[in-house]
């Protein structure tokens, strides 16, 4: 019976042992727990390729800083940088074009007809030259409307010295001489408004008008044939200086901030055996979206070169602009085609990458815009070492 009773009592207390067992473990679990908060360190835990080499390798943390075994620090050059004058030559595609003080259009003040041209393409012109003659019905209208308001000023005018006349001998009104003196008004600005549309016209007589050259220069583009019906507004002759040229650069965005009015040009054109020099006269402030370009606008040194609009030419610009960083093209990586990458010491032996904005290169160099300042330490022997590494251990 004892016996039995014994093995009842234990059956009893089995699972309160058993709940016993698991809370001594709770602690055990409770840092386990506490580990599982500390993602850095396990992950240092898991990527840590021996034990021997834990002493020459850190790994890469939440900030990419790395670091290399200490047998190949000997290969990398890490070098304080600062700001320094960068002279360098900044080359672009480029064409000649007209300045804008050079270009002129001739167009259709009203719509018409164009009944005849009296210029070709290359023509040489003078001021005044008639270029062609417009039919417009528009223009008759106009030139009647200036008959009509003469003859109705004229009429206001009468009426206004005969009210001023009356009321000096006593037999007019105050109202009368005022209202004769508002239509007088109203008059005399129709009158004029519509001798001002006139002479927008140009010369001409009834429905004909006469389109006649605004500067001296040549035809570079008739844009109507005889018997073209246009509308006002129509541009129907361009024309341009020929003297009054300049060299048009398409400049990268990021070699824009380089160049400065004033930098000398050396320009290269297949048509000419010698190259021939000038100088930037401006810096667009727009840009081309598509193109990611800017308009650097070159005048030339010597303006009596036998050069015709719509050339293609190189321009070579003078990049000489106040002190910036300047670093070893060995230092800079590009990835992925857009982004540039050099690698900075963060502190002794650590190293972690940086995105900056460069320039164009010259002689082994190139210009920093963007991404750092002076003072930091940056790898400029070695890099693909440090980024082959880093590659290693993401």
């Amino acid at each position: 019976m004892r016996h039995k009773h014994t093995t009842l009592k234990i059956h009893y207390l089995l699972p309160v042992i058993t709940a016993i067992f698991l809370l001594m473990g709770c602690p055990k679990n409770k840092s386990n727990n506490s580990d599982h908060k500390q993602p850095e360190e396990i992950h240092a835990l898991q990527i840590l390729p021996s034990a021997t080499e834990q002493s020459d390798r850190q790994t890469i943390n939440q900030h990419n800083v790395i670091t290399i075994p200490n047998a190949s620090r000997p290969y990398i050059t890490v070098t304080s940088i600062s700001p320094q004058t960068f002279a360098a030559t900044v080359q672009a595609p480029s064409r000649v074009e007209f300045r804008a003080k050079a270009l002129s259009t001739v167009g259709a003040v009203v719509s018409g007809r164009l009944s005849n041209i009296d210029v070709q393409v290359g023509d040489p012109i003078k001021a005044g030259t008639p270029l062609g003659t417009l039919e417009s019905t528009a223009a008759a209208q106009m030139r009647s409307d200036v008959l009509r308001t003469k003859d109705e000023l004229q009429r206001a005018e009468d009426r206004a010295r005969r009210q001023e006349s009356m009321l000096k001998k006593g037999v007019g009104l105050e109202i009368e001489r005022n209202e004769a003196n508002i239509m007088l008004r109203e008059a005399r600005t129709d009158y004029e408004r519509s001798v001002q549309a006139v002479q927008l016209l140009g010369s001409g007589a009834g429905q004909s008008v006469v389109l006649r050259a605004p500067i001296d220069g040549v035809v570079l583009r008739v844009n109507a044939s005889i018997g073209t019906a246009v509308e006002a507004g129509t541009v129907l002759f361009e024309l341009g200086e020929p003297g009054a040229l300049w060299i048009v650069a398409d400049v990268f965005e990021n070699d824009l901030p380089l160049i400065e009015k004033g930098a000398k040009v050396n320009l290269q054109i297949t048509t000419l055996s010698q190259p021939i020099t000038g100088h930037v006269a401006a810096v667009s402030v727009a840009m081309q979206a598509d193109l990611r370009r800017g308009a650097v606008y070159i005048e030339l040194d010597d303006s009596n070169l036998p050069l015709k609009a719509g050339m293609f030419a190189r321009a070579m610009i003078e990049a000489a602009g106040p002190k910036r960083i300047v670093l070893p093209t060995s230092a800079v990586l590009i990835k992925d085609k857009n982004q540039t990458v050099v690698y900075i010491e963060s502190s002794d032996g650590a190293f972690e990458p940086r995105n900056i904005l460069i320039g164009q290169a010259h002689d082994g160099f190139v210009p920093v815009l963007e991404g750092l300042k002076a003072g930091e330490r940056v790898v400029t022997t070695g890099t693909l070492l440090l980024d082959s590494e880093a590659s290693m251990l993401l």
